[in-house]
């Protein structure tokens, strides 16, 4: 090649590929003379006889196999290592080979879906539902999955993931008009239950009348989700008009205004309506409430929304209830009050030991031990409010709390389940009650507030 001066310079090989060439030249040699000794050793010359034609065809074969590897070898780039010979078929080394037994695949979205449904059978909500949103996640309109994710969501009382599934739900692509109706509907009771809460903790009895005092800064959190709870509803009712379920939580949206109305008149119209959602309901309801079992709790057959139950007979027939006016029976035939829970079980049996109390003799609060603290807060009076649902054999089929405290809540829960009631009838039917009982819980040592003297 020229080098800029017009002068021609030869390119030496690279040594590695300088050594392939020599020792492809050597190749070539050395078949050479196993030819030719091979010619000798029959005894005939290069162009002799019949032979001749085969033995020259033989070289040449010879010839065109070590050109061919000769051409191979220099056309490798320098310094590239050989490439092994492929094993044969069936014959890869074992360790190369995965364990069959330990490749796992991924479950699929139905199988996700069937161990949701166990976990869900033995009343393991929370895992339950991870099953439910992994096969979700693998495919996220999964019509089944949508639906179980919403109702496990509602038994977790986590109203707006439930409201977000059933809404999804409702909204798929050819969703069937059964499926949808049912979806708004139950978007329309998540909506009640947030309502029901918020209203039940501002609710108290003055002066035998039950007030609920809504603050300000809730007024238009209740009224937001009654007006789109009551919308769902009658979505539900524009796709299916006979839809009981969805009278009957009309029903209970109106009641919740009812009791949140800042004025008689409005309170009186919600009432209006919600009475004659209730006739509809019942009506048209094809299961009579307290068909399905007093071990049920089930919000969608006809229940009566009261304020609140009182802890003596003399107290309940002082309250002034307009709904309670409207049914008979549904009175409180046993109660059992909620006992104060022991922070921590007595040293002794002596009513002088600190530990029974939490307060020593001399006014101070007993502690439990090092870097535990004092028993002040916990055995300080607390009021827990519980929501119940009656069914129609006055048994108490539901408990929740809506305001309380975390010490105390357990114990309301356990008394409030061992009320009994006069089964209730609203214009001569079977109807389930919604009301509230109130615990006032203090420790069994306390002595009550003294009166002051004027």
């Amino acid at each position: 090649m020229g080098n800029g001066d017009g002068e021609f310079s030869i390119r030496i090989p690279h040594d590695d590929c300088f050594m392939e060439f020599n020792r492809a030249f050597s190749l070539t040699i050395l078949s050479l003379i196993a030819a030719a000794n091979l010619l000798t050793a029959s005894g005939r010359q290069p162009g002799d006889g019949a032979g001749a034609g085969a033995t020259k065809k033989a070289l040449s074969t010879q010839l065109r196999t070590a050109q061919s590897q000769t051409s191979a070898r220099m056309s490798k780039p320098a310094g590239q290592t050989p490439k092994p010979a492929p094993t044969p078929a069936g014959k890869t080394e074992a360790k190369n080979q995965p364990a069959v037994g330990n490749i796992k695949s991924e479950p699929s979205a139905a199988q996700l879906i069937e161990q949701g449904k166990a976990l869900y059978r033995a009343q393991r909500f929370k895992p339950a539902l991870a099953k439910f949103e992994a096969a979700l996640k693998l495919e996220p309109e999964n019509d089944e999955a949508l639906g179980l994710a919403a109702v496990t969501s509602f038994r977790l009382d986590n109203q707006p993931q439930s409201r977000e599934y059933f809404v999804r739900r409702a909204d798929l692509p050819s969703q069937k008009d059964s499926v949808k109706a049912f979806s708004y509907y139950r978007v329309a009771l998540t909506y009640w239950r947030e309502v029901h809460d918020l209203v039940a903790k501002f609710g108290e009895i003055k002066e035998d009348k039950v007030v609920f005092t809504v603050p300000e800064q809730n007024q238009m959190e209740v009224r937001s989700a009654i007006e789109n709870g009551l919308e769902y509803a009658d979505k539900a009712l524009t796709i299916s008009n006979n839809f009981a379920e969805t009278y009957n939580v009309k029903n209970l949206l109106h009641a919740e205004a009812a009791l949140a109305a800042t004025d008689d008149e409005e309170a009186h119209e919600h009432r209006e309506r919600s009475t004659e959602s209730l006739r509809r309901a019942m009506g048209l309801s094809k299961a009579p409430a307290g068909s399905k079992g007093v071990d049920v709790a089930d919000f969608s057959l006809p229940t009566i929304r009261v304020s609140e139950f009182a802890h003596t007979d003399e107290e309940e027939n002082k309250i002034e209830d307009p709904m309670k006016k409207l049914i008979t029976g549904g009175r409180p035939v046993k109660r059992t009050q909620a006992i104060f829970p022991s922070a921590k079980p007595a040293k002794s049996g002596s009513q002088n030991d600190p530990s029974t109390k939490g307060v020593t003799s001399g006014g101070g609060a007993y502690s439990l031990g090092t870097g535990r603290g004092a028993l002040t807060a916990a055995y300080t009076p607390g009021i827990v409010k519980v929501e119940v649902l009656i069914s129609t054999t006055g048994d108490v089929v539901f408990a929740h709390v809506v305001d309380g405290r975390s010490d105390l809540n357990g114990a309301a829960i356990l008394a409030a389940r061992a009320w009994k009631f006069e089964p209730a009838k609203f214009e001569g039917k079977q109807v389930q009650v919604s009301g509230v009982i109130t615990f006032d819980m203090k420790p069994a040592w306390a002595k009550p507030t003294p009166t002051p003297k004027p």
